[in-house]
């Protein structure tokens, strides 16, 4: 088994929840890490891990159709990390209106962040490096996007 770190701007398009799918196959947790050739990644700092789908145990490759699609997702705290946003921005209890404009998934426990679907919404890529902020710091010629009354979305 081979286990890799992503940047915080990586999309799990080609990965399943490692503890999703170990709880469809009745393993313990961990199994994964006892399979042969196997890929699996996880960020920085971070606990939760990713299989690569080309790579799952044969046996169990017909659980990955099962799994919930993670296409354009990112982990929550990586999201934060990326854009400097505070993670308090991302519960209910908050209030905050950032919620209405971001997608915001839990798989098993995990809290994801749609960030395709954002950079989609509004014609960036993800070669642009992005930040979330109050408008109120932008310098004037920054180029930004309002994202809710407070809130700007700065990118370069």
């Amino acid at each position: 088994m081979k286990m890799y770190q992503i940047s915080d701007s990586t999309v799990l398009d080609n990965y399943v929840l490692a503890k999703e799918l170990m709880r469809l196959a009745n393993i313990s947790t961990n199994g994964f890490r006892y399979w042969k050739e196997c890929i699996a990644v996880k960020y920085y700092k971070s606990r939760v891990v990713y299989i690569h789908k080309e790579f799952v145990h044969p046996k169990y490759k017909h659980l990955v159709a099962n799994c919930t699609k993670l296409d354009g997702l990112v982990q929550s705290a990586p999201f934060c990390r990326y854009t400097n946003l505070s993670s308090s921005h991302l519960t209910l209890s908050n209030r905050s209106n950032l919620l209405s404009v971001l997608e915001v998934k839990f798989v098993d426990g995990v809290k994801f962040v749609n960030l395709k679907k954002l950079l989609d919404r509004y014609g960036l890529t993800q070669e642009n490096t992005i930040y979330i902020e109050k408008c109120k710091y932008f310098a004037p010629l920054e180029k930004k996007i309002p994202l809710t009354k407070s809130l700007c979305l700065g990118y370069y």
